[in-house]
């Protein structure tokens, strides 16, 4: 399925974050009766991991502030903090119906399906199905609205992609390649012509892409949390390169650049997970699926191996 992902799609790694970067007084932060201070005090209570409590601050928010985008957003990025699929989704919804003529929260959800289907490797099949039929729902709303949506046309070429992986007639595996292939183009045409407009000499510029979404928790190697690289712990050595294989979509746009990402590395030196902090969306997976196979030496800590935490970078020159 990555490879089918890496040679033909525009691909996205992360999907968007629900909680936007809302820049409120001093006083509204630290008015506990006002959103943006019932936020604050939610987001103090998960921090020293009175979860309950955070839940149900946020929840007294939503409840007071129903009109309120930030304080439903605020209530999906706890949950998906936490892990809760399905509570991140509902509340995800219920923001893009306060502006239901705004494509850009459809296409939101229709990235955390896509996000959950492609990474969670846990998910039985028919429930990856189910997540893939939605994400697809959700572009579907997103383009009614915005036919020349990029993001969405490119969201929607991938879950096309990874629906036709999981079917078995032959026939309908081509049609539906057919049509994500026709989404492709049309999303590389129009980056195109947003390049051609603006004047750009190297890349290709989206728009306002949405940030990636909250990290997950970091992984627990055994009740070992990993450690992060700096002072005393220093980086480890690479023992193990593999470079990217350079999507032909990017080729042809004449995309390049740095994709710098963050990474967990295992106590035996293996990449257990990476995700993007600085991102070029079209070379993003490239660049994931390549840092997923370095290795490194093992982190020494008072002589046992750890778990560590690094930023890398991944360089993608035209030749």
């Amino acid at each position: 399925m990555v490879a089918v992902l890496l040679t033909f799609a525009i691909a996205f790694a992360q999907a968007p974050q629900p909680q936007r970067d809302v820049r409120v007084s001093a006083a509204a932060a630290n008015d506990p009766s006002s959103a943006a201070g019932l936020i604050r005090i939610a987001r103090q209570q998960e921090d020293s991991g009175a979860y309950t409590d955070a839940e149900a601050t946020l929840l007294k928010a939503r409840d007071t502030f129903r009109a309120s985008k930030d304080v439903i957003l605020a209530v999906a990025a706890f949950y998906n903090r936490q892990g809760d699929f399905e509570k991140c989704i509902a509340a995800l919804e219920d923001a893009a119906q306060l502006t239901p003529d705004d494509p850009q929260g459809f296409q939101i959800v229709a990235t955390y399906y896509w996000e959950k289907a492609f990474k969670d490797r846990r998910l039985p099949s028919a429930e990856q199905y189910t997540y893939i039929m939605q994400g697809i729902s959700a572009t579907d709303r997103a383009l009614a609205l915005k036919p020349d949506y990029v993001e969405a046309l490119t969201y929607k070429n991938l879950l096309l992609r990874m629906r036709a992986n999981a079917e078995s007639d032959p026939a309908l595996k081509q049609q539906l390649v057919a049509e994500a292939d026709a989404l492709r183009s049309q999303a590389i045409e129009l980056n195109k012509t947003r390049t051609a407009i603006t004047g750009a000499n190297a890349g290709v510029t989206l728009g306002a892409v949405p940030p990636p979404p909250p990290p997950p928790p970091p992984p627990d190697f055994g009740g070992i949390a990993p450690v992060r690289v700096g002072g005393n712990i220093k980086p480890p050595t690479k023992t193990k390169d593999v470079r990217p294989v350079y999507p032909q979509a990017a080729q042809a746009a004449g995309i390049t650049g740095v994709v710098i990402l963050e990474i967990v590395i295992d106590p035996a030196g293996k990449v257990n997970s990476a995700r993007v902090l600085r991102s070029i969306p079209e070379l993003d997976q490239a660049a994931i699926e390549a840092v997923n196979q370095w290795e490194f030496t093992p982190t020494l800590l008072n002589g046992a191996a750890m778990p560590v935490i690094m930023t890398v970078t991944v360089n993608f020159t035209l030749q």
